[in-house]
């Protein structure tokens, strides 16, 4: 698609150029992506460059992890994508699903500057790299592989095993760089080929049967009250729930998640309420060092939550409070709530309100 540039006589169509005419190497797209890896249409944490796989004397080009904990393998090439790229790739995410979390440590270390820091902390990196993309229950690593190929030109038999590749399960995806040239300026425009963009307007009028599949999607409000919740917490939640709308500027409930109900201020879930039979937990993102947990607990009348109490001890608590470091800028309080504990009480709103204020908004 070109790009037109609008001047006072009109719209004037911007040069296409090459990676080649501009004597561009597969080198320059890897310090763009490195540099900002928004280019390939979603947010990623790039781990390595050019990482060596141990006994094959092979390297990948670059090696990221997603918000979901799924190992990125992101190969480019300046010229035109043909067929040996996908079995690349694939040979390569064969590779990587061996590796462990020790594994992915090491690379990290190695590529983000960390190999002589002893402060260096992977997993609060990881931790802090998914809570900025909005998650809230960090995932386990290497759980699934991905791939991504970029290129300047998708040639057809690639396109056709990646769609092949997709509809067997592997998630794949093919991006072209568009490449213009303004004057001195560079322009470069990334386009997703596969998967193919999914038109805004082709399930306009279609009777929604929802996904039998996946049931808090399609009623969540009624999968959170009468299948993760007892009477007991259903009651809770339902308490809880106008307490938070009576009272914030929130955005939400959101019902639509497995194990959890959430409410955003700016661009994080503030509160999330994870539904159990037995409890709701209550999970609220705030400035680091703004509250402590033995403060917390006396003014509720409620105990503080150690981490390093067996499970039958855990189990067995009233209800408690942990506050939990999530970044250098942000802690969560967590409260789990049991049957009898008053949420009409003047401590537990005022609580809140301070949480609100303190949000990492």
């Amino acid at each position: 698609m070109p790009i037109w540039k609008i001047t006072d006589a009109g719209p004037v169509r911007v040069a296409e150029t090459k990676l080649k005419q501009e004597k561009l190497l597969e080198e320059h797209l890897e310090d763009w992506i490195v540099a900002n890896p928004d280019l390939l249409a979603e947010r990623l944490l790039i781990i390595g460059r050019q990482v060596l796989i141990p006994d094959t004397k092979e390297r990948l080009d670059l090696l990221a992890l997603d918000p979901q904990g799924k190992a990125v393998i992101i190969e480019l090439k300046r010229g035109g994508l043909k067929d040996p790229v996908d079995m690349q790739a694939l040979r390569y995410a064969s590779y990587i699903a061996k590796w462990k979390f020790t594994d992915f440590e090491t690379q990290a270390r190695a590529h983000l500057g960390g190999a002589a820091d002893a402060s260096f902390n992977f997993n609060q990196i990881f931790e802090s790299f998914c809570a900025d993309a909005g998650v809230d229950q960090v995932p386990d690593l290497n759980s699934d592989q991905r791939l991504i190929v970029v290129g300047a030109e998708v040639k057809d038999k690639l396109g056709s095993v990646a769609l092949w590749l997709l509809e067997h399960k592997v998630d794949i995806k093919v991006i072209q760089i568009d490449l213009y040239r303004e004057g001195e300026a560079l322009l470069i425009q990334p386009q997703v080929i596969v998967p193919l963009p999914v038109g805004p307007f082709r399930d306009v009028g279609r009777p929604t049967g929802g996904d039998p599949s996946r049931p808090w999607v399609e009623d969540g409000r009624a999968w959170h009250l009468d299948k993760r919740c007892s009477p007991q917490t259903r009651e809770m939640l339902i308490r809880l729930d106008d307490l938070v709308r009576d009272n914030f500027e929130v955005d939400g409930p959101r019902w639509d998640q497995k194990f959890y109900v959430s409410y955003r201020v700016g661009n994080y879930n503030w509160l999330f309420i994870e539904t159990t039979p037995s409890t709701l937990r209550l999970f609220f993102l705030v400035k680091a060092h703004t509250f402590q947990q033995d403060d917390i607990a006396t003014r509720l009348g409620i105990v503080v939550f150690d981490k390093e109490d067996t499970l039958a001890e855990k189990l067995s608590l009233p209800s408690s409070v942990q506050i939990q470091n999530r970044t250098e800028a942000t802690d969560r309080i967590c409260i789990r709530l049991k049957e009898g504990f008053d949420l009409e009480s003047p401590a537990f709103l005022a609580l809140m309100k301070e949480a609100y204020k303190a949000s990492a908004k």
